[in-house]
């Protein structure tokens, strides 16, 4: 590379090698534009670690950041890192409205490296709500105190940056009436690690799949109940759920969801999911269930709806962007297995409906661009347009 080519740092608070849906599009991210531009990192990876591993050859330069230090020494040594690397754009990336400590006025990383000069850009990867932040078994004289401090905070980290997206066009809405002082700063850009040419076309089986992380944030105990409440009137039908485990009590609340119902032999766990098991899992079930209580888009979701698996999700964040009721799929409310058990049977006494649905669903994702593909190149647009209106 020439010393022309433009020199971005992709910012997160995690190891690159997390499995959270921010780790794997900012992996996506590295993967599919560092021929096109100096990538650097900024993540929680020990200094060196990533030299010899598969994104050494892809990465410029790293910087570890460690998201327990809120002191303002390590925003310090950011800024000089980025000074002597003369990175010309940093994109945080953050899991939550509030990270990269931008509840604190003085201390939020991304508001003080734009102080210092830098073209910041920024991306809520999940808009789940000041309360949920905050912890809604807090009292409210708490949780009002907190906002009181947090919000302020926010619009400022907002106001430094040239543009905060957001992954769903639900969480768009959101955060412009939550922030409506800096509305015009937020805008909507689809992500997707859906890659066409891995997809795989497989025979439809009588599965319902719950592809994700078993955490008490994606409502998997909510499923095992509700298909524990139709299993017996659909004997051909079995249930499996995929993904590793939050040690967040969640997992013991899905086994005992199964053992209430008696349904552990129609029930698959699986903890250890490889890339290919997932793809295989995707193709070959004919329903796909997203029961989260928040979501920012749902990833797992996107590739079902592409395979053409009929989809059934809770009427939360970004999956409203996806399932579009009665038309793409079926969304019930959150945390009601009475009424995602309705669904559930109805997709499954129907093959017609299913295979509408599925259809639809694929349409959908295809007419939105929602792959990777997609991303990388609307994200290679932003940052060459960035960039360019930075220089004289």
């Amino acid at each position: 590379m020439t010393s022309s080519v433009q020199r971005i740092a992709l910012c997160i608070e995690c190891p690159l090698d997390q499995h959270g849906g921010v780790e794997v599009l900012v992996r996506a991210l590295v993967d599919g534009l560092h021929r096109d531009f100096r990538i650097y990192l900024v993540s929680q990876d020990p200094a060196g670690s990533l030299g010899d591993g598969p994104w050494g050859s892809k990465l410029a330069g790293h910087f570890e950041w460690n998201p327990g230090d809120k002191s303002g020494r390590q925003i310090d040594r950011l800024i000089t890192w980025a000074k002597d690397e003369r990175i010309e754009l940093l994109h945080f990336h953050h899991g939550g409205t509030y990270c990269w400590n931008s509840r604190s006025w003085n201390r939020c990383a991304i508001t003080e490296v734009s102080r210092a000069g830098f073209r910041c850009v920024s991306t809520n990867h999940g808009a789940f709500g000041f309360w949920l932040f905050v912890g809604a078994q807090r009292s409210l004289p708490y949780r009002l105190a907190a906002m009181c401090l947090c919000w302020p905070a926010k619009l400022r980290q907002v106001a430094a940056v040239e543009w905060e997206a957001t992954v769903s066009k639900h969480d768009y809405h959101a955060v412009r009436r939550w922030f409506f002082p800096v509305r015009s700063r937020f805008r909507q850009i689809y992500h997707s690690i859906l890659d066409e040419s891995v997809l795989l076309e497989l025979p439809k089986k009588k599965i319902v799949l719950c592809l994700g992380t078993v955490g008490s944030r994606k409502g998997q105990p909510f499923l095992a109940d509700a298909f524990g409440r139709i299993a017996a009137k659909h004997p051909d039908w079995r249930l499996v759920i995929a993904g590793r485990h939050a040690n967040d009590g969640t997992p013991e609340a899905l086994h005992a969801a199964v053992s209430k119902h008696g349904i552990a032999g129609r029930v698959d766990i699986l903890t250890d999911v490889s890339d290919e098991l997932a793809r295989q899992l995707l193709a070959e079930a004919s329903i796909f269930a997203m029961p989260s209580l928040a979501e920012g888009l749902g990833l797992s979701l996107q590739e079902a709806m592409y395979g053409r698996a009929t989809c059934v999700g809770s009427r939360v964040g970004g999956i409203q962007d996806l399932i579009l009721d009665e038309k793409t799929g079926l969304l019930v409310p959150p945390a009601d297995p009475a009424a995602l058990a309705a669904a559930l049977a109805r997709v499954m006494a129907d093959p017609d409906l299913r295979e509408r649905f599925g259809n639809a669903g694929r349409k959908h994702v295809t007419d939105n661009e929602m792959t990777k593909d997609g991303m990388v190149r609307r994200h290679r647009d932003l940052y060459l347009a960035e960039v360019s209106r930075a220089k004289p």
